[in-house]
């Protein structure tokens, strides 16, 4: 039964969200007490009829009032301004049902039942008007209105069966009920109210400071969560969705530690948590398996903390530390660096304070004196044992330039304490702080004794390999421990331009291109090592072949290396052509759709290559035969193939067959196949062919056959056509220049006549200035489709030979400088001497169209670049302005013939558009290219790159 009430109460609820719930709650209630009135209205009627038979009370008032509440009803489910207006009509309906229900009482004289009808009617409106009204004043004038309802009736009823006195009193009992019950349930009402908007403003509060600490959280960029007992998340910022990679859902669902922590460290991990709620606090660094699967290092701090609702839970910090690990790895391997390089068993090796006192110094250093490291720790360094009485002055200088920041190199001359002679050579460094301060120096040096008695054999040695090196068909160098060519000789030196004295002294790097160098300086410190190394390189265009060989002395000592160097491009070239060849007759059977085939006639078996297994329609490795090779030839065909293989083989005929073929899948082709019988002792004893798919060679007959005649007939009209274009231009070149040249003559004379009379106010003047700028424009017009079009016939005539590029370019720009100069724009010319291979006048048509442009597009405050420069084999010029520029898109279409970056009659900029086009043309004529680099309102840029000469 609760849940039958439960449904039936929702038919009464709005379904308008438009409405508040308090509203909602207000038509609800409406509703269901309207509905409720027009049932008992008519019901109380009909028992008032049977008690009082006599009485007035027409029913069809008590219908057409329950009507209207049902009508009322209907209303608010229709419209929505019955919804909201819903009280204040209920209002107007209960004044209605109060005067009803006093007059239907003066009618009947007041008797006791419709008296008792008036009172209940009085107390349930005034209840309702309670329930509705959030003022009391509103019921005080309900309440007011119906004392004088029945105040008017007991005047207007002729007799009165209830005394007026205990009707008035019963309606002021019940009039002073309702007001205080009025009175508590408003008072009740606005301190509900009151409670609800503080609760409401606390709520809002703790979600404000709710979301400012998420925003806290989130801001952050370490991870922030809360995981309980069992390594569930409960709580989480956007860090870690965004590190995890994971959606709220998954994060949600997932076990932390099984997910992201790698399985060897989740023992460790859980081993932290249980001592967190154990001890109130803990730390571990686990690897993190972040987004992508990586594993990243991560350090956790985690604190036990107590949920709403009671349940211990952990609050754990992420913090990333990758970073300082490598840091921390970077400084540990510089610290390993650092000592390894001063404990080299082959350096001696110190650190110096500024003021020159030793601080450190290595074990090497150590052997060279008979003294402990206390006893020289601490002193100065030009003091200690190393150095005596004459060399001390020397590296007391040298410290001291150090210490003002000096990198210094030096070399000495010294004794061992058991008088035997060393050289050294080394470095004093320098080491700043972040404000350039020297807090140290590191020191260092070399013995060098061995080099230098090993430079002493090379150079005896060097005697005996001078000869043969000087004949050597190569190229040989002797080279020392400082990569330095002490002798070099052979003839391929001297094919590259090179002498002995040109190389002596020298390194790799200043004979040699940079990446050359560096892989020969490679090679020959192995060979110093003692090993023989073989490698090829490339210089010039040649390829050469060098071997790096350690040279020794007469105990086996390594004393200096030997580089032989043979040009190896004629073999090369030979051997690529080979090569080239052999992949040419392969690509050329698949292009050709050729394939070959041999047939032995002892050993009874077919050979074919992979392109005959092709046209077969076979797998390349299928066992074939004659036989099963006829049987896949048209019948009409197979009897011709067949005879002829026969004859070839009995008779060494050759034979040279058209044939159709359906292969295994049912592809129809056309295929030749020839056959040359091989014979040895006057008999065959193979046959050697090729086969080849002529299906498309077929078709194309057919199609030529039949596109003869209209070939023929297009021949005689295109030459009829480039006739009457070349009289056109001819004609054209000769009636319009001649005249046009007059005009603008004609219009300059007028011009300077009428410069110098008094014509002020005259407009002859400017239409002489618009007559001669009109024409020169038509002339310019002529001239660049007469261009374009003598390129594009191929009448214009362009040799290509060297040309100074820049020069041209400077002459164009001189040129071109005052109409600049006439419109505001800076032209600026950034050139390098570069030889070009092309053509004098292409050139010219190339700047002056390109720089014309950049004129015509910059406004006036802009500036121009054009530059010329060469770069490795190519001549560049370069057109830039930081003009109105155009769309990219736009940019790719300027090449054509009569196309702007503005087109129309209402077109901003002047032009016909095939400034570019010859431009264009002229570059493709001299083998050049030219692209275009654009911006809207930014500028552009035009790049031509010419053969350089």
């Amino acid at each position: 039964m609760p849940s039958l009430t439960r449904d039936a109460s929702t038919l009464f609820w709005p379904s308008d969200d438009t409405l508040s719930a308090s509203a909602k709650s207000r038509v609800q209630v409406v509703r269901l007490l309207c509905l409720l009135g027009s049932v008992l209205i008519p019901l109380y009627g009909l028992l008032y009829e049977a008690a009082r038979p006599e009485a007035t009370d027409p029913m069809w008032v008590r219908l057409g009032i329950a009507a209207v509440l049902g009508g009322f009803v209907a209303g608010t489910y229709a419209f929505r301004a019955f919804r909201t207006h819903c009280v204040g009509i209920a209002w107007g309906l209960l004044y209605l049902l109060m005067a009803w229900a006093t007059a239907l009482a003066a009618a009947n004289q007041f008797s006791g039942e419709y008296v008792v009808g008036i009172l209940v009617v009085y107390a349930v409106s005034a209840t309702l008007v309670v329930f509705g009204s959030e003022l009391l004043r509103s019921v005080l004038s309900f309440l007011s209105a119906g004392l004088v309802f029945v105040g008017a009736a007991l005047l207007w009823a002729p007799t009165v069966q209830v005394s007026p006195l205990v009707l008035g009193g019963g309606m002021a009992i019940v009039a002073l009920l309702v007001g205080v019950i009025a009175r508590w349930a408003l008072l009740m009402r606005r301190r509900l109210a009151s409670q609800a908007r503080e609760l409401q403003e606390q709520r809002d509060r703790l979600e404000g400071h709710r979301a400012y600490t998420n925003r806290l959280l989130n801001a952050t960029d370490d991870l922030f969560f809360a995981l309980d007992k069992k390594g569930q998340f409960q709580w989480w910022n956007d860090r870690v969705l965004e590190t995890t990679g994971l959606s709220e859902a998954e994060v949600r669902s997932v076990d932390a530690l099984d997910h992201f922590v790698p399985a060897e460290r989740e023992k460790q991990a859980r081993q932290a948590i249980r001592r967190v709620f154990e001890t109130g606090s803990g730390q571990v660094e686990v690897p993190l398996v972040a987004n992508g699967g990586a594993a990243v290092p991560y350090e956790f701090v985690g604190n036990p903390v107590k949920n709403p609702e009671g349940e211990r839970q952990i609050v754990c910090v992420g913090r990333n530390v990758a970073e300082r690990k490598r840091r921390e790895r970077e400084l540990r391997e510089s610290e390993r660096r650092f000592q390894a390089m001063l404990n080299a068993p082959n350096i001696l090796a110190g650190v110096l304070a500024p003021d020159g006192t030793l601080i450190e110094q290595n074990e090497t250093a150590m052997a060279y004196v008979e003294a402990t490291p206390d006893a020289v720790t601490g002193q100065l360094f030009w003091e200690t044992p190393w150095w005596d009485e004459e060399t001390r002055p020397f590296i007391r200088k040298k410290v001291n330039r150090a210490a003002s920041g000096e990198y210094v190199e030096y070399e000495a001359d010294l004794e061992t304490p058991s008088g035997e002679p060393y050289t050294v050579t080394g470095s004093i460094r320098p080491v700043p702080n972040d404000d350039g301060d020297i807090v140290s120096m590191v020191v260092s040096a070399r013995d060098i004794t061995e080099r230098k008695m090993r430079e002493e054999a090379l150079r005896a040695a060097e005697g005996r390999y001078r000869t043969l090196i000087e004949n050597f068909p190569g190229g040989v160098f002797l080279f020392n421990e400082d990569l330095e060519y002490t002798l070099a000789g052979g003839r391929e030196l001297r094919n590259v331009g090179l002498s002995p004295s040109d190389v002596n002294g020298e390194g790799p790097h200043d004979i040699f291109p940079a990446a050359l160098a560096e892989e020969l300086e490679a090679y020959f410190r192995r060979a110093l090592d003692g090993e023989k190394n073989t490698f090829e390189q490339t210089m010039d265009g040649r390829r050469y072949v060098n071997r790096a060989l350690p040279v020794r002395d007469e105990t086996g000592a390594v004393i200096a290396g030997m580089a032989v160097a043979q040009d190896i491009t004629e073999e090369r070239r030979r051997k690529e052509e080979l090569e080239r060849k052999n992949d040419l007759f392969q690509r050329a059977q698949e292009i050709a759709s050729v394939g070959g085939w041999e047939f032995d006639i002892d050993a009874d078996t077919l050979t074919l290559t992979d392109q005959a297994y092709r046209i077969h329609g076979v797998s390349p490795g299928t066992e074939m035969t004659p036989e099963r090779s006829h049987g896949l030839y048209h019948p009409d065909d197979r009897g011709e193939a067949r005879e002829a293989f026969r004859r070839a083989a009995e008779d060494g005929v050759p034979y040279d067959v058209e044939a159709r073929l359906t292969t295994q899948a049912g592809e129809k082709k056309w295929i030749r196949t020839r056959g040359e019988p091989q014979q040895e002792n006057g008999r065959t004893v193979r046959i050697r062919g090729t086969i080849q798919d002529i299906t498309h060679q077929k078709r194309r007959e057919q199609a030529l056959r039949a596109a003869k005649t209209d070939a023929e007939a297009a021949r005689q009209e295109a030459e009829e056509a480039s006739r009457l274009k070349s009289a056109f231009l001819a004609n054209i070149s000769h009636e319009i220049r001649t005249p046009l040249t007059s005009i603008i003559g004609f219009a300059e004379l007028i011009g300077s006549e009428a410069s110098e009379l008094d014509l002020s106010g005259s407009p002859l003047p400017g239409y002489a200035t618009m007559i001669e700028r009109s024409g020169k424009r038509l002339l310019e017009t002529l001239e660049g489709v007469l261009n374009l079009s003598k390129l594009q016939s191929g009448q214009m005539e362009m040799e290509v030979e060297p040309v100074d590029l820049a020069k041209q370019v400077r002459w164009a720009v001189q040129e071109l400088r005052p109409k600049a100069e006439e419109k505001g724009v800076r032209l600026q010319l950034e050139t390098d001497s570069v030889m070009a291979e092309a053509d004098e006048g292409g050139v010219q048509i190339v700047v002056q169209n390109l720089v014309s442009n950049a004129i015509k597009y910059t406004g006036q405050g802009g500036h121009i670049w054009v530059r010329s420069f060469q770069d490795e084999d190519r001549a560049v010029l370069e057109v830039e302005d930081n003009g109105i520029g155009m769309n990219p898109e736009v940019a790719e279409s300027l090449f054509e013939p009569f196309r702007q970056a503005s087109e129309g009659l209402n077109r901003e900029y002047e032009g016909t558009g095939v400034g570019l086009a010859v431009t264009n043309k002229a570059v493709a004529r001299m083998k050049g290219s030219i692209e275009v680099d654009t911006e809207e309102d930014e500028g552009t840029q035009f790049t031509v790159q010419l053969p350089a000469s």
